[in-house]
């Protein structure tokens, strides 16, 4: 009885994942500072790179928002702003990798200004795409917003449909999946950082296997220390997230 007990608590302690190292890379975040509604400071990015250090990352793709209405950032305008970043987190002695994308929201103004002038991908020659839609419903040209970004040779990977609330069948996203659509979920959903109906969705369509990516969508220094508090306290929901076969952030 002693050993078998001995035995079990040795296989618990080999569960414990001590951060996010089994992903390397974050694929979604707003680390550039000033251009949306992520990091408002170079103070305020630091901070946040620091954390994503200490919390086993290696690299990150930072994707500030493309959103025509609040956010009408421009392709060269963020390359500037990412350069700086990148001299500012040299400067401070900070080993991260650094790449940038974007985070395109899928409507007219896209369709007609920001895709003809080309987008941000990462990924290198999987030239990978992130781009949401409105909580509120899907676009009425969903489908062809789909095929054009198609169309110019990039990969389209849809985040946190899990936030997509009015949109809970996971057969959906799979069909979408079988259109070259990849899907993104935000590791805090599943700690329910967003609620519990969103919780619900990310738990379901974990489950499910509709996910490809994990990120972040780091903003602000509230999301780190959620993600901060999931490693110490959560290790349910880390070894699960280690464990799901579909994660790996596909060599980003």
């Amino acid at each position: 009885m002693w050993s078998f007990f001995r035995k079990k608590k040795e296989q618990e302690v080999m569960e414990v994942v001590p951060d996010f190292s089994f992903l390397g890379s974050d694929m979604h975040s707003h680390f550039i500072p000033g251009i949306d509604d992520g990091a408002q400071s170079r103070e305020d990015s630091l901070v946040l790179i620091r954390g994503m250090q200490r919390l086993g990352f290696r690299k990150l793709v930072t994707t500030p928002h493309v959103y025509g209405e609040f956010y009408d950032n421009s392709r060269e305008g963020i390359l500037e702003h990412f350069g700086a970043l990148k001299s500012l987190v040299a400067a401070e002695g900070i080993e991260m990798e650094l790449e940038v994308g974007a985070e395109y929201f899928l409507d007219s103004y896209f369709k007609n200004t920001v895709l003809p002038g080309g987008l941000l991908s990462f990924g290198g020659d999987r030239r990978y795409v992130l781009v949401e839609v409105s909580m509120a419903g899907w676009p009425r040209n969903f489908d062809e917003l789909i095929f054009d970004v198609q169309a110019q040779g990039y990969n389209p990977v849809l985040a946190h449909p899990e936030r997509y609330v009015y949109e809970m069948d996971p057969q959906f996203f799979m069909r979408l999946k079988e259109r070259g659509v990849l899907m993104q979920m935000n590791i805090l959903a599943l700690a329910g950082y967003y609620g519990g109906g969103i919780q619900q969705n990310a738990d379901h369509f974990l489950e499910a296997g509709v996910y490809d990516f994990c990120g972040s969508d780091m903003h602000h220094e509230r999301h780190l220390v959620a993600m901060e508090r999931l490693v110490r306290d959560r290790q349910d929901l880390m070894v699960r997230l280690k464990g799901y076969g579909g994660f790996g952030n596909l060599g980003i």
